[in-house]
């Protein structure tokens, strides 16, 4: 019995030597001393930004042949839609698109309200009352759970979408989420802007209305659980010592 407690005190002190062993999924750490980033109310606007895939609707007369459902033009619309069939037009990284009859124009930087009427200015050289609608079709954002383990990506809406919004799109929180402590990450990954949420005071909760942009990432922490992943970790070593300590006993009766 000695001899088992001895082992069971070695396998505690490898295990809880670091947090490594028992926390091996945790990602995007920071130091105690971490600053964050302020944090600033954000509008709900859609800012088109370079990589931004739109699918660009372009027709005449302010749009009526896409009313009219049972023209020709606006069936074989609605059956390209549909079948996947749509043009889309990727902002280059200089913010310029390449469209068809306007040719290079930079849209990247600017909100999609005025990019439309920017492109309806273009195309009014062109054709009689042009209607142009966009849609930015490729806008995610990623949720981490769970320590990592449990992934979710969530596609911003045409109207955009908070963080409160993205939770709820993602079912909630988990059990183990630590609803105080959340990260919000944003940003190129050699100077990422880094905001912490706390979505458990009521106080805080103004911040819950912070806009995502594309390709943020969120991660929430969660509680350790250190009991159930030590018992997980030593468990095969108990088997072990288990069926050692049977063999022995039936070769030494």
């Amino acid at each position: 019995m000695r001899r088992f407690l001895i082992f069971l005190a070695c396998i505690a002190s490898i295990s809880l030597s670091s947090c490594k062993i028992l926390r091996p999924t945790v990602m995007f750490q920071t130091d105690k001393n971490f600053k964050y980033a302020n944090f600033a109310e954000t509008p709900r606007v859609t800012v088109l930004q370079p990589f931004d895939q739109l699918e660009v609707i372009m027709s005449t007369n302010n749009g009526y042949l896409l009313l009219e459902t049972e023209s020709a033009e606006s069936r074989n619309y609605q059956y390209n839609r549909q079948s996947g069939n749509t043009i889309t037009y990727m902002i280059r990284q200089d913010s310029i698109v390449k469209i068809p009859t306007v040719g290079e124009i930079k849209l990247g930087g600017m909100q999609k309200d005025s990019a439309e009427m920017l492109l309806e200015q273009e195309l009014a050289k062109y054709y009689q009352a042009p209607f142009v609608k966009i849609t930015v079709t490729n806008r995610n954002v990623i949720l981490f759970y769970d320590e990592g383990t449990v992934g979710k990506k969530i596609t911003i809406p045409e109207g955009g979408l908070s963080l409160l919004e993205a939770f709820a799109d993602a079912g909630g929180l988990t059990e183990s989420s630590k609803s105080y402590k959340i990260k919000l990450i944003r940003g190129n990954n050699k100077n990422p802007e880094v905001y912490n949420f706390n979505i458990r005071n009521l106080e805080e909760f103004r911040k819950a209305n912070f806009m995502l942009e594309a390709n943020d990432i969120i991660y929430v922490d969660s509680r350790p659980r250190y009991a159930a992943k030590f018992i997980k970790e030593i468990q095969p070593y108990i088997t072990l010592l288990t069926c050692v300590t049977m063999v022995y006993a039936l070769f030494h009766k």
